[in-house]
Parts: structure tokens; C-alpha cells; sequence
């Protein structure tokens, strides 16, 4: 039942791809911090999380909100001033 909670994403980032296992319960802003972390990609550059040509938007909301299935294919695109 514990895996009822949780969503495993595929997340292409700049840096390749990023499969992790979050709590449904999880803000995208959180997501985006984890896989900026992980892939070791600049913090002080503005990220997105792109779900099929959507940005998950507002950043505060929780991925359950957004209907994500386990295994989804996300995009972090940078949106900074260095794009």
C-alpha cells in the first residue's frame, strides 16, 4: 500500500536523465531542488518541470495535483538568463 503514495518519475535534465521515487505528496519546487542536487546542476540558474509540453505550475502545488503516473517523463528546463 506504501507504493500508493509514491511516484517514480524519469526526469530529463541538461546534465541526462534522473529516475527517483517521490512521496505524491511532494511540491515540484522540491522536485526541482532534488534534481538540481543530484545532477549536479547549477542552483543559482531558474528551473521548470515540464510534463508533456506543460510547465507544472504553481511550483507550490503537490505532484498528486497534477495527475502524474508513475513512470512519467518529466523535463527540467532551465529558464534562466543564461538560456
Amino acid at each position: 500500500m506504501a507504493q500508493d503514495q509514491q511516484v517514480s518519475l524519469d526526469i530529463a535534465t541538461p546534465k541526462g536523465v534522473l529516475q527517483a521515487t517521490f512521496p505524491k505528496t511532494t511540491k515540484v519546487e522540491k522536485v526541482i531542488q532534488t534534481a538540481i542536487q543530484r545532477m549536479g546542476l547549477d542552483p543559482g540558474e531558474r528551473f521548470d518541470l515540464v510534463y508533456s509540453g506543460t510547465v507544472l505550475q504553481p511550483t507550490e502545488r503537490p505532484l498528486v495535483s497534477f495527475g502524474l503516473a508513475d513512470g512519467a517523463k518529466l523535463e527540467l528546463v532551465a529558464t534562466g538568463a543564461g538560456v
